[in-house]
């Protein structure tokens, strides 16, 4: 999920952008820009520059868009924009441009056009897409206790999101989520907890030898040890690595940091060569009283692919990678029987908003993940699938041989739903139920999924712009031919729900619903913008909800 190219080079506009597997993220460089000249002309704001030409004034920089444009970073995380519009984009957080009314205001002979919604002079398709303001409907979700705030200003970064999570074997949670500062900054990772007594403790650090840290994933195993994965770096991408680390105490204190790629998909010198690492944990298909952790990461650059390896003995050791899947956007879990079921989405930043040419693909493996089975196709033909925002989850419920499959459908125009897929045959056949408002208005994105398995009853949460924005959440029936929707998650009031990518209102590419069979709990762990004095700034929290039967 990280893009160390030169700053926002095809970034801000749609042209140039980079294939898989590099969707996300952004990493600082020297923008490219002539040295001053005192007796030079200076350009402001949204006119030509570059090397070869004119050199931006002071307070500006020189964004890699046709012929060059100077404009600067907004927002939280840049400079006040008095002299322009603040526009908030899918590749590069905001950025301060020239306004407009009309494209006669803009460069026209260079490509550029008046965003309607931005009132900004843009390159077409580089700005987030604008979620319709839908009327508020539903409420609150009446099971779910008021919610708890797990970071603050106090904690790393400017602002915080993609939490995931793990219930602890006393009953309480841990989090780790991905923070961030100014983009052209590093990062450590958060770390925050819930005792068995519902004790927070919150705004806690993780580093390790990198600089820079995103896309932390958790798991634990039956013994209650909890294993985190990350990818680390340092500068724009050098020293990349998948890092592997884990706690015997909830996350209090952690191992040192090990490296856990296979060294082939991540030669020395190599730039933005891995990516995506996830981790799960369960029972091994051929002496279920064992456990086996999986690891699975994009490698090998853009002719890669979701690498899967796997240890026997707790991450002492690996097996080699094998790649079921070319997607790398997705999910796994491990159901009873040890068998690994992966989902991903197949598609590329440039359907960033979506594309007829995505497809949503599952395998499974039966033997450890030493081979997987044929990708089958998902989604529907035809289908429009959202590249960011809509990363695809899973459940398992093999108690009644139920597999369950979210992912989000819709396109520019911003009308995006959610379809909950079953099947009962393995996989070689889908049920699909849609989940939207009708008629169709608002933005649903990033869908989560959880099973309870005493019920057998399905979970789902996902963000949406119903009012000013919530975190959701329904329940489906066995089979999930049936969904109701309960309402929101969040007790405090989003302050805003963005497309934006790199910047203060970022949510990320997934949020964490986890359920405590034991203690028959449903945990709910997001990212929300909210308003901290005159700004909007996401941060983490979590709610908890009683499940039947407790």
């Amino acid at each position: 999920m990280k893009t160390p190219l030169v700053m926002i080079v095809g970034l801000l506009g749609c042209s140039g952008a980079p294939s898989v597997p590099s969707p996300s993220k952004v990493m600082p460089s020297a923008i490219d820009a002539a040295v001053p000249d005192a007796t030079a002309h200076h350009s402001t704001r949204g006119e030509a520059c570059g090397r070869e030409g004119p050199t931006c004034a002071a307070d500006l920089m020189c964004l890699p868009l046709p012929h060059g444009s100077c404009g600067s970073f907004c927002g939280l995380a840049g400079t006040a924009c008095a002299q322009g519009a603040c526009v908030e984009t899918w590749r590069a957080g905001e950025v301060c441009l020239a306004s407009c009314t009309q494209d006669a205001d803009c460069r026209t002979a260079d490509g550029y056009v008046c965003d309607r919604a931005w009132h900004a002079c843009v390159q077409p398709g580089m700005t987030a897409l604008v979620p319709r303001s839908c009327p508020a409907s539903g409420g609150r979700d009446g099971a779910f206790a008021a919610a708890t705030q797990l970071s603050t200003a106090a904690g790393p970064g400017l602002y915080q999101f993609e939490p995931t999570g793990i219930v602890n074997d006393d009953g309480g949670i841990t989090a780790m989520y991905l923070t961030r500062g100014k983009i052209t900054d590093g990062n450590p990772l958060g770390v925050a907890r819930i005792d068995g007594r519902g004790k927070p403790s919150i705004d806690g650090v993780f580093s390790s030898g990198r600089g820079s840290h995103f896309d932390p994933w958790v798991a634990r195993d039956k013994h209650g040890t909890i294993y985190a994965v990350w990818l680390g770096f340092d500068g724009r991408g050098e020293h990349q690595e998948i890092g592997f680390a884990s706690s015997t105490d909830h996350g209090v204190t952690w191992s040192a940091s090990v490296p856990v790629h296979d060294p082939a998909d991540c030669k020395e010198g190599e730039e933005d060569c891995l990516d995506k690492p996830m981790i799960a944990i369960g029972p091994d298909p051929v002496n279920p009283q064992r456990e086996i952790v999986y690891l699975t990461y994009a490698g090998g650059g853009e002719e890669g692919g979701l690498r899967v390896r796997a240890s026997r003995d707790l991450g002492k050791t690996w097996s080699s990678p094998v790649t079921p899947l070319e997607g790398i956007y997705g999910n796994l879990v491990v159901s009873r029987d040890g068998h690994l079921h992966l989902v991903s989405l197949h598609g590329g930043p440039m359907g960033a908003y979506g594309s007829t040419d995505h497809k949503v693909e599952y395998v499974t493996s039966a033997d450890g993940g030493k081979t997987f089975t044929k990708p089958q196709v998902v989604s529907a033909p035809g289908e429009s699938l959202p590249f960011f925002f809509s990363n695809p989850s899973i459940a398992v419920d093999d108690r009644r041989g139920w597999i369950y499959l979210a992912y989000v459908r819709g396109g520019s125009d911003g009308l995006w739903d959610l379809v909950i897929t079953a099947s009962r045959d393995h996989g070689k056949t889908w049920t699909r139920t849609r989940l939207g408002d009708d008629p169709a208005c608002a933005i649903h994105m990033v869908p989560n999924l959880a099973l309870d398995p005493t019920t057998g009853t399905l979970h789902v949460a996902w963000y949406d712009s119903t009012g000013t924005g919530r975190f959701a959440h329904a329940t489906c029936a066995i089979g999930a031919a049936r969904c109701t929707v309960g309402g929101a998650i969040n007790s405090l009031p989003f302050a805003a729900l963005s497309t934006e990518r790199h910047g203060s209102k970022w949510v990320g590419e997934y949020e964490t619903l986890l359920v405590d069979d034991k203690r028959r709990v449903l945990h709910a762990i997001w990212a929300q913008p909210v308003v901290e004095g005159a700004t909007v700034v996401t941060r983490i929290f979590h709610a908890a909800a009683s499940l039947p039967g407790h």
